[in-house]
């Protein structure tokens, strides 16, 4: 079953499943795996997978990921899972109240997501004393940007957007998460 190349959130219901930095941790686990069981999943994000069927079936429900099968596993069949998309993007098109409340706990869990990420990646490096130069990065800009370089802003950004997923190389074992926000202040 072929994958597509981008799922677009444009409900609340999927806009409200996103708000939760574990359920950010299972599409990004699903993204390096491919199809996979609970159990893989848990593996992979380090967690007892009892803890991730409630997000599993949230996001089943509403469309982002799709099973695909069944395997024996250990004891049992287990259920075979992907993601319905690699990537994931906001309808720019809904604009009601309650879809705007939900993208901002989204897009709260994604930032907390990145938070937990990053201090991972010091911890890691404290254990380890060295990381590669620049794999490590946090800055924040404010800036007074007219529309014409909003526009140019937002087409670098989906430059880098592209960039990334064209780079996304399976066979590295090192994975990276980027994490860009802009907002109006």
């Amino acid at each position: 079953m072929p994958r597509e190349r981008e799922f677009l959130v444009s409900t609340v219901d999927q806009m409200e499943a996103l708000a939760s930095p574990v359920r950010h941790q299972i599409h990004i686990a699903m993204e390096m795996l491919g199809r996979c069981s609970v159990n893989q999943l848990a593996e992979r994000m380090g967690r007892v997978p009892e803890t991730l069927y409630y997000h599993i079936r949230r996001l089943e429900r509403v469309g982002i990921i799709e099973q695909v099968g069944s395997q024996f596993g250990s004891a049992r069949e287990e259920a075979i899972y992907q993601l319905k998309a690699k990537r994931l993007r906001v309808d720019p098109s809904q604009s009601s109240t309650r879809f705007l409340q939900a993208m901002a706990k989204g897009c709260g869990s994604l930032l907390r997501f990145a938070q937990r990420s990053f201090e991972q990646a010091l911890v890691r490096k404290a254990e380890r004393r060295v990381i590669p130069r620049r794999s490590l990065r946090i800055e924040q800009v404010a800036v007074r940007l007219s529309s014409q370089n909003l526009a140019e802003l937002n087409k670098q950004l989906d430059s880098i957007q592209k960039f990334l997923s064209d780079a996304d190389d399976v066979d590295e074992k090192e994975m990276f998460v980027v994490t860009i926000c802009t907002a109006p202040l």
